[in-house]
C-alpha cells in the first residue's frame, strides 16, 4: 500500500473542510429540512478532514512536506 504525500493529505483535508461548508450551506437553503442527514454527514466530513489536515502537518514536521526556499532557478 502506498505511503500518502503530504500533497494528498493537504488536498484531501482542504476538500473535505470545502464539504463540510457546502454540506451546512445546502442546510440553510432546504431551511433545515434534511437537518438529520447533512448535520451528521456535514461532523463526519469535518472529523475526516480534520484527521487529514492533522496528518499532512505531521508530515510537514517530519521532513515531508513542500520543499522550502527553492526558487525559480538562478542563470
Amino acid at each position: 500500500m502506498k505511503h500518502l504525500t503530504f500533497n494528498v493529505c493537504a488536498i484531501a483535508g482542504l476538500g473535505f473542510s470545502g464539504l463540510t461548508v457546502l454540506l451546512l450551506l445546502a442546510n440553510l437553503i432546504s431551511g433545515n429540512a434534511f437537518v438529520d442527514v447533512i448535520l451528521p454527514a456535514a461532523v463526519v466530513s469535518l472529523v475526516v478532514g480534520g484527521a487529514f489536515s492533522i496528518r499532512a502537518r505531521l508530515l510537514s514536521a517530519k521532513g515531508h512536506g513542500p520543499a522550502k526556499g527553492r526558487g525559480p532557478a538562478k542563470r
